[in-house]
């Protein structure tokens, strides 16, 4: 494709696009810089990223912006954050989430595949079910826990907790922070899901 081509698809509006090169398909979360270059978010940003060689957009043969029924998808956040017991700013977020904005816009999550995807306790309690055991322990007596790593269906499983220790402009003193990590065998990168409520876990991220 024609590099500029690409930079006016994307201007005004970045996001997660699937892109088709001669090696097949791929998705890739991008946007125009300030200077015109055609940009990949880095993980776990929502504003920073680097350049995308000149090259390498012009192999890209076509690319489409994903879309998805994201009114529905946002609804889905509300609904298990409003089944959850513990304190925690992400379940504010969740619940104070405007129905009219994506989940990325938002700031549920980085805009990835995995948005909204749930896992629950029960489905990972059939791979480490002590680990489970005291994840659930920790989170009813709201203490830091953070398990060994477990095989969960072909990945490295974890599961962790933190609470915070005072205000500041996110947190409130007392908020659960916990999450369940699916990361690529021997590796630190792969899916990460947020606690929504007391047995769910929601996607937000992959790296």
């Amino acid at each position: 494709m024609d590099y500029q081509a690409v930079a006016e698809i994307i201007n005004r509006n970045s996001g997660l696009y699937t892109i088709i090169t001669n090696k097949g398909r791929e998705k890739k979360r991008i946007f125009l810089s300030s200077d015109g270059n055609v940009c990949e978010f880095a993980s776990h940003s929502r504003k920073r990223g680097y350049a995308i060689p000149l090259n390498v957009v012009e192999s890209w043969r076509s690319i489409e912006k994903v879309q998805r029924n994201e009114a529905d998808t946002v609804a889905k956040f509300r609904r298990y954050a409003a089944r959850a017991s513990f304190p925690s700013a992400f379940v504010r977020k969740c619940l104070a989430a405007d129905p009219a904005k994506n989940c990325y816009e938002n700031r549920l999550t980085t805009g990835t595949r995995i948005d909204g995807e749930i896992i629950s306790l029960n489905a990972i309690e059939r791979y480490a079910p002590y680990s489970v055991r005291e994840f659930r322990k920790a989170l009813m007596e709201r203490r830091p826990y953070h398990s060994c790593r477990f095989d969960f269906r072909g990945y490295d499983g974890s599961l962790w907790i933190e609470i915070a220790e005072k205000d500041d402009s996110y947190y409130r003193e007392g908020d659960v922070k916990a999450g369940f990590n699916k990361e690529c065998r021997g590796y630190l990168n792969g899916y990460y899901y947020s606690l929504i409520d007391d047995e769910h876990f929601i996607g937000t991220d992959i790296d």
